[in-house]
């Protein structure tokens, strides 16, 4: 059995992490094993699953903690275990991109795989040494990967980059009618209320306090409404006292980190998503599957666009405008189960499981 290594952050319910999960779920257990190299000391639900499978989790400092400290137990990391992976699968895009991938490439291990996620970073700080590291993690990785042309122009420059796609279980995000009406219903929901919805972390990148400003306006319009906001970060409890401050604690649910978003979905009635930049959100993907319209900023990719139900408005309009958009798409929208079209164009979890099956295996080149 040939064992593969992802190297991230973390290991939450985020989008990234959901694409290392999806890959550690689909692939085949008889032939490989997935660990988790992490640059934190937190146990979630996904490491558990991990382990609970029989993959390995290892962590370290993180570089924040401790600069020093996490260089020294990366590099003492791959000079003990190098020589177990035929693989390693970077997914991200910080300052700690390049030093995983130097170190396997040092000690030797046969894939190193660089995989962009993202298309942009906060701070000139960020970009400056994003700029200086990545042609040197370009040169040491085998394997140049992207969610999205735009994720791979970000990180690689012209240099050619494969597309992966984000693939999802189709199955698990197919719109029921059935299951919709129960979900709305354990979560106290009226059949009249229209329920806009976001999950992402809670990070400025992800704009929440722009979905908010927008879904104050809607109300306007539409005063039988409610804000479902499911994920965990940074801003969450600013984004907890602003809802307060507006007066809107009856109209908003701030439902934290959930292990049911497919049931979530079911729930909403529009997917919101005015991100300042994104790779390829694994989230739209899952809401298009789910068959939601869904109103997002033209700084995401439109390589995410697989539906006809999904619609991109600039950040530089008001929320007001954004909410009117929202009730045009919402008129006479009728909801249908799109999962077909969504493995249709690739985005089955079977079909890149594939692919990267090759790829670990040594069969596929850069």
């Amino acid at each position: 059995m040939k064992r593969i290594l992802f190297v991230s952050q973390y290991l939450n319910r985020a989008g990234t992490e959901a694409f290392m999960m999806n890959v550690f779920r689909g692939i085949d257990h008889s032939r490989f094993m997935c660990d988790f190299l992490l640059y934190s000391w937190n146990e979630t639900d996904y490491s558990r699953e991990v382990e609970a499978a029989g993959g390995r989790v290892w962590r370290i400092p993180s570089r924040r903690e401790s600069p020093l400290g996490w260089y020294r137990e990366l590099n003492s990391f791959f000079r003990e275990h190098a020589s177990e992976y035929a693989a390693i699968h970077y997914c991200g895009n910080g300052l700690t991109a390049i030093a995983p991938i130097v170190f396997a490439y040092i000690y030797k291990v046969p894939v190193r795989i660089c995989h962009s996620h993202n298309s942009s970073s906060d701070g000139l700080h960020n970009k400056i040494f994003h700029i200086l590291q990545r042609g040197i993690a370009k040169r040491l990785s085998t394997h140049h990967f992207a969610c999205s042309s735009l994720a791979g122009k970000w990180f690689f420059g012209s240099s050619p980059a494969v597309i992966i796609n984000n693939g999802i279980d189709v199955n698990q995000f197919a719109f029921n009618e059935q299951l919709r009406l129960q979900s709305r219903i354990s979560l106290g929901i009226k059949d009249a209320t229209v329920v806009i919805g976001h999950v992402g972390r809670f990070e400025a990148e992800k704009n929440h306090r722009f979905i908010l400003n927008t879904f104050a306006e809607y109300l306007k319009i539409q005063s039988g409404a409610c804000l479902m906001l499911v994920g965990v970060g940074s801003l969450f409890e600013s984004i907890k006292a602003e809802v307060k401050q507006k007066g809107l604690d009856d109209k908003v649910m701030m439902l934290g980190e959930r292990s049911d978003v497919p049931a979530l979905m079911q729930a909403m009635d529009l997917f919101l998503m005015p991100s300042t930049f994104e790779g390829l959100p694994f989230v739209l993907i899952e809401a298009q599957c789910e068959g939601l319209p869904c109103l997002i900023s033209d700084t995401i990719n439109n390589d995410i666009c697989l539906t006809s139900h999904i619609m991109s408005s600039s950040l530089n309009t008001s929320p007001r405008e954004w909410a009117v958009q929202i009730a045009a798409m919402l008129k006479g929208f009728s909801r249908k189960d799109s999962s077909e079209v969504i493995a249709s164009k690739g985005y089955s979890i079977g079909a890149t499981i594939e692919y990267l099956e090759a790829v670990y295996d040594g069969k596929e080149g850069k």
